[in-house]
């Protein structure tokens, strides 16, 4: 009887089995997520829009500083104008004493060490062209927006994506000129020339200065505005030889915008030095590069700041 039981068990466990591999799916391998990244989604309200000029926003201030409070990134694009040089030559592996082998795509560009911080600066900057790109992309199927603030935010994406281009064509010359988003993988970049980009910039620009609202405007302060376009498009009316323009933008920006070059010591004095071998006497300039006084109303010359700041880590770049 026993025996009997144990093959009716087998036999009722066999079928059993069979039935739950019958029954046996892949659905639980079904995904099961929380949202899908979708662009005509995502971007089309003034929240997505947002969120993209602030990217824009991080890259700018990542093309200046790296993410350990230095100003690698920029100091590194001095290394290759006459501004400045780098000059520590006491510790060993700076560029300047081979500056053609070491400022390579290979010699350890993108690290943040002791070395030099270039092909991050063109990292942040084409991301911030991309996420420009994806404002301008999108921005006119945001239903939501009257055309005043349509047009603010095109400008502050123009702003942006030329800022980038600025500074990436005087570093690296005739480079690719990307002005939408890109929907599929591409390999077969081509360059641009200088002079085609910059005269894109100024059409750009000339936009972007009359739709952005002045820094008085603003409801937040450190956002791109009128001022920040106009000083931009300054700097590109010189580089395409368009003096007379430049000039007259110049002489808007300082005489109708309430900006002035500061020219008394003002706001906090911060001590610093050793009053033995390197004493900081108060002067203006001193004051003009502290934390404390960047985003006060006392200081007439700030026009886009970058704020980072607090008493034991700032690093600020006018």
């Amino acid at each position: 009887m026993k025996f009997i039981n144990n093959n009716i068990i087998k036999c009722l466990a066999g079928v059993a089995s069979l039935t739950a591999l019958a029954g046996c799916s892949d659905s639980f391998l079904e995904q099961d997520p929380l949202s899908f990244y979708e662009p005509t989604t995502t971007y089309n309200t003034e929240a997505g829009l947002k969120a993209a000029l602030a990217r824009c926003d991080l890259s700018y201030k990542e093309m200046l500083m790296d993410g350990n409070g230095n100003m690698l990134p920029i100091a590194s694009t001095y290394f290759m104008s006459d501004i400045g040089l780098y000059a520590k030559t006491d510790a060993g592996g700076g560029i300047m004493d081979d500056i053609a082998n070491k400022i390579t795509p290979t010699s350890g560009m993108a690290t943040h060490g002791d070395s030099n911080s270039m092909i991050g600066f063109y990292n942040r900057s084409c991301d911030g062209i991309k996420y420009a790109n994806t404002v301008l992309t999108y921005i006119d199927g945001v239903t939501s927006l009257d055309e005043v603030t349509r047009d603010a935010y095109k400008g502050r994406a123009y702003f942006h994506r030329a800022y980038k281009y600025y500074h990436m064509v005087l570093l690296f010359g005739d480079i690719p000129l990307i002005t939408k988003i890109i929907q599929v993988p591409k390999q077969n970049y081509k360059s641009t020339s200088k002079q085609a980009i910059f005269e894109m910039l100024v059409h750009d620009l000339e936009f972007a200065v009359k739709h952005v609202p002045s820094m008085k405007d603003m409801p937040n302060y450190g956002e791109v505005n009128q001022e920040a376009c106009m000083q931009l498009l300054i700097k590109c009316y010189l580089t395409v030889g368009e003096y007379a323009k430049a000039e007259a933008m110049a002489t808007d920006l300082i005489e109708n915008h309430g900006l002035a070059l500061m020219e008394q010591p003002f706001g906090t004095f911060v001590p610093s030095g050793n009053p033995n071998t390197w004493e900081v006497s108060r002067n203006v300039v001193w004051d003009l590069h502290r934390g404390e006084n960047v985003a006060i109303p006392a200081n007439t010359e700030t026009i886009l700041p970058i704020l980072n700041f607090n008493a034991q880590n700032f690093t600020y770049y006018p």
